[in-house]
């Protein structure tokens, strides 16, 4: 049965006192003239779409349920929920508790403003379903009742005061109001107008912050100033050159001393155990990087037992691997896209970062002294960072974070990374070097220039040696160096 015009009136007439006099009259009157809470440049965002959603709801009741306006109120409300969406972002994961402004029933009031706009949505959704075939004609264009004049006079009252507070606030344009705004006040010593947040035209993106560049290992980016000023050099004292069956872009080696065995992951998803003089192949594996956890771009491996590895991604997702000769890739169908026996999987996850969340990493380390997993970032335009992270082998969570003390100009592209007892070294692509790293302090301590390595893409020791992975589609090699 479809429903009378006059009681869809009513019913959006009471929709729209409630939506301004409720979420947009408290957030203005109780906490911000009650409690002194200034709107950020988001809240604003989130406040205009409600209010235009409420006078979009106030010309429905005045000129009858029509498709303009349901459209008009659709997007106002996508465009609400979409910012509220955005601000809840930056804090929505942080610890337990945390936020950003004041909290309503335990939730901030960022979160509030999605189950606002979900609920308009499905408000707007069952409307429409009790229609029927045809939407409803106003019956009395000249008749408004009550409740219409009452919601468009509490709508006017709630505009008056957010009025006042924007103006007083945040200020006339170009003003737009402050991303961590002060405590709203009418003295005029203590008001603030900024336009510190326009955002410039040399940073527009669409992705803004997060418009970080994945790295290339192919053609690894040139950064200019990051040696560290030594006398070392290493000498190379031979070049074993890969099995042809390694055909990707190879991105990360590592040896196991006790099982004498190399692993080697390419660009392509692809990881080989190979034996111990680099001669064969023992087996391979494509992990499918579209199930479950993401994982592409790899560009780390590093032998965490005897026979098993940790394999990760530029964006530190990570599978762990185990070579057993045993294993049977029909058994793993969904998780292998192509390969042969002998490799089983045993976990697939991510690694989670505080410092170094915007930063991708070229590399992965093990340090069996600490049982911990070791990452350091690459350099890039945004975020700058130069971070180690530690993660346990226990749960694979974060131990400790800290910025490496480097004393170059510029931070150094690292693309592999291998430990022993309580150095690390790091393969500095940019520098053609091998930084040595105290893991206790965290400084580069010296440094050891090489050259002969066209893309330096992976580092590991071996008895001895330091054997530099040079990445070469198709002509993979390893440089040993002493």
């Amino acid at each position: 049965m479809k429903m009378k015009e006059s009681t869809v009136n009513q019913i959006v007439s009471l929709a729209a006192m409630a939506l301004i006099a409720l979420p947009v009259g408290i957030a203005c009157i109780i906490l911000g003239y009650g409690l002194g809470d200034t709107p950020c440049i988001l809240c604003w965002q989130e406040r205009t779409a409600m209010v235009l959603v409420a006078l979009i709801a106030i010309f429905i009741t005045r000129y009858g349920l029509k498709p303009k306006y349901l459209g008009a109120l659709i997007f106002a409300s996508v465009y609400g929920l979409w910012a509220g969406y955005r601000h809840s972002s930056n804090h929505i994961l942080k610890d337990i508790g945390q936020g950003f402004g004041p909290a309503i029933f335990g939730v901030h009031t960022y979160v509030w403003v999605m189950v606002v706009f979900l609920v308009i949505l499905l408000f707007a959704a069952v409307l429409l379903m009790l229609q029927g075939d045809k939407l409803s004609e106003k019956e009395d264009k000249n008749s408004w009742t009550m409740l219409n004049k009452s919601t468009v006079m509490v709508f006017l009252v709630v505009i008056g005061f957010n009025i006042v507070q924007a103006f007083s606030q945040t200020g006339p344009f170009p003003f737009i109001g402050q991303s961590d705004p002060y405590r709203m006040t009418f003295d005029n010593d203590k008001i603030v107008w900024s336009t510190a947040n326009w955002p410039k035209l040399s940073s527009l993106s669409a992705r803004g912050s997060f418009a970080i560049e994945r790295p290339d290992f192919a053609n690894m980016a040139v950064v200019e100033g990051s040696e560290i000023p030594t006398d070392v050099s290493l000498t190379s004292v031979r070049t074993q050159v890969l099995p042809a069956e390694i055909i990707g872009l190879a991105t990360g080696i590592s040896y196991s001393p006790n099982s004498d065995i190399y692993a080697v992951v390419t660009s392509d998803n692809w990881v080989h155990f190979l034996k111990g003089d680099l001669s064969e192949v023992l087996a391979s594996v494509m992990i499918d990087g579209a199930f479950s956890v993401e994982i592409s771009n790899l560009t780390g491996v590093v032998f965490d037992g005897d026979n098993s590895v940790v394999v990760t991604a530029d964006h530190k997702s990570y599978v762990r691997l185990e070579y057993d000769p045993l294993a049977k890739i029909a058994d793993s169908y969904w998780l292998f896209m192509d390969g042969t026996d002998g490799v089983k999987e045993l976990k697939r996850s991510r690694f989670s970062t505080v410092r170094a969340k915007y930063n991708y990493i070229g590399g992965l380390g093990w340090d069996a002294v600490a049982q911990e997993y070791v990452t350091v970032t690459l350099p890039a335009k945004v975020r700058n960072n130069f971070v180690v992270s530690r993660f346990s082998n226990q749960d694979f969570e974060l131990n400790s974070e800290a910025k490496i003390l480097n004393t170059a100009d510029s931070y150094p592209m690292v693309t592999g990374l291998a430990i022993e007892q309580n150095k690390a070294y790091l393969l500095s692509h940019s520098a053609e070097q091998i930084l040595v790293m105290s893991t206790s302090s965290n400084r580069i301590e010296a440094a050891y220039s090489y050259s002969g390595v066209a893309n330096a893409q992976g580092l590991t020791v071996v008895k001895g040696e330091f054997a530099v992975l040079n990445g070469v589609k198709g002509q993979n090699s390893v440089v040993f160096f002493n």
